[in-house]
């Protein structure tokens, strides 16, 4: 494929601009009202509560709309305006509403060796979730926690000073969320951030609304599947924009985060879905409101224009778990670690069928080994060049029970995204056909230094 040139989509990071000045009476004042149009309302007789006074501001504005009102007020349908909509068999955006509250604002600063403030705004999505003890996981991309130090002199390249959050439509003065760096892969461009104990988040009265991300199998996706990418772009406030997967999988170069080091064949899906600075790290949803993907980049080449991309949900979730449980095992680590398998593979053929049962287009690629480093893993468990990669099957003790998983290995990019799932104390078995015949390649990971750390 062409390669073409991929920006990442964090805000440029800013010098801060915004000095609150001590002591201004005036200001104080006014931070310090509490009140909104739902409390005055109350004050002037509301009974209702905040959600259904909102909607009762609402004016009707299609047909549909009136229609629900009609039936209502003749009680001749008494549920959700979703669910009379779902009745007529009209496509409704009501799950991609909900999907509004399993993504964050982020707003990460950075201060330079001579003492001045910068920041970068970006997005993340919940991928953990505890209401009641106010703590969370989320996921998000490398790059936005991370600043190289190129746009001055003085800056040092380093991770986030300090990291704050919003929710949909909240106030970065009001209501922030400190969050703190777990880990991250800078070469597949995901960080996982921690929030603990936030007050805001604990499920007090009911007054926070927000939720962990459902994932979808992001292989399971088709070309002309409708999308919706949401996230804070140009670091103004949550923003959803819909378009459709133009391609389920392809491979981009890229440079990293540090500005240096160039990613070559990063997997990602392509979306005409309009993605903007600041939408990276957020969700790309499918239109029941499951994530698909996290968006990092967008073409700013000649050529194809007006492109979006997302890092597949199967791939970056599994690298963010890792790195969950790495730094879980020793908080020395702050990334990733995968097998040392030391073998590389390629496409050799590929082609694609149409099943009318489901009405979907599939592609089939067949994978072989391209090369295997010499004493390596591959090399002493007797995989074998030219070999042609079938399955992967994970089996282990886990919680004290026995857990297997079995992918067939039909595209490229599985058997990278199926390592990430690998612990020590794993065994992996390679099933290749080799010269016709079908045989199974066995690795055991009992020791630490059979994975390599990737941060």
């Amino acid at each position: 494929m062409k390669k073409k040139f991929i920006a990442f989509l964090t805000a440029a990071v800013l010098m801060l601009a915004l000095v609150l000045p001590a002591g201004c009476g005036i200001f104080e004042s006014f931070l310090s009202d509490s009140s909104t149009p739902y409390d005055v309302a109350v004050e002037r007789g509301e009974t209702g509560s905040r959600e259904s006074w909102l909607a009762s501001l609402e004016t009707p504005s299609s047909e549909f709309r009136r229609a629900f009102e009609e039936a209502k007020a003749d009680g001749s349908f008494t549920g959700t305006y979703f669910e009379f909509l779902q009745e007529l068999g009209v496509q409704t955006g009501d799950r991609i509403q909900s999907s509004l509250f399993s993504v964050v604002n982020i707003f990460a600063y950075f201060e330079s060796s001579a003492g001045k403030k910068y920041y970068s705004t970006g997005s993340g999505v919940f991928y953990a979730l505890d209401t009641e003890s106010g703590d969370a996981l989320i996921v998000t991309n490398y790059h936005i926690v991370y600043n190289a130090g190129s746009t001055g002199r003085e800056q040092i390249a380093h991770i986030s000073d300090s990291i704050t959050l919003t929710l949909y439509g909240e106030s970065m003065q009001k209501r922030p969320i400190k969050a703190e760096y777990v880990g991250g892969a800078m070469m597949y461009d995901i960080a996982v951030l921690e929030v603990k104990g936030s007050d805001y988040l604990k499920a007090s009265e009911g007054t926070v609304y927000a939720h962990p991300i459902v994932a979808a199998d992001s292989d399971s996706v088709c070309a002309g599947e409708r999308v919706y990418a949401i996230g804070n772009a140009d670091g103004e406030g949550m923003s959803v924009t819909e378009g459709v997967l133009s391609v389920i999988a392809e491979y981009i170069d890229i440079t990293a985060a540090d500005e240096k080091t160039k990613i070559e064949d990063l997997l990602v899906m392509r979306t005409d879905a309009a993605v903007n600075h600041g939408n990276s790290g957020g969700g790309l949803f499918n239109a029941q409101g499951e994530l698909i993907g996290i968006v990092n980049a967008r073409d700013e080449s000649d050529g194809i224009r007006s492109f979006g991309y997302a890092l597949p949900a199967n791939i970056s979730l599994a690298i963010a778990q890792n790195i969950i449980d790495n730094c879980k095992a020793d908080e020395r680590n702050r990334g990733a670690a995968v097998p040392r398998l030391g073998v590389t593979s390629r496409v050799e053929d590929a082609h694609s069928v149409f099943d009318e049962e489901t009405g979907k287009a599939y592609i089939e690629q067949k994978i072989v080994v391209d090369a295997i480093e010499y004493n390596s893993a591959a090399d002493l468990a007797g995989l074998r060049e030219g070999d042609t990669l079938i399955s992967a099957e994970l089996s282990s003790t886990r919680g004290g029970e026995e857990y297997t998983r079995l992918v067939y290995l039909t595209m490229l990019h599985k058997l990278p995204a199926f390592l990430f799932e690998v612990r020590r104390g794993d065994t992996l078995t390679l099933t290749v056909s080799r010269n016709g015949e079908t045989m199974d390649i066995v690795f055991e990971f009992t020791e630490s230094s059979d994975f390599r750390l990737l941060d």
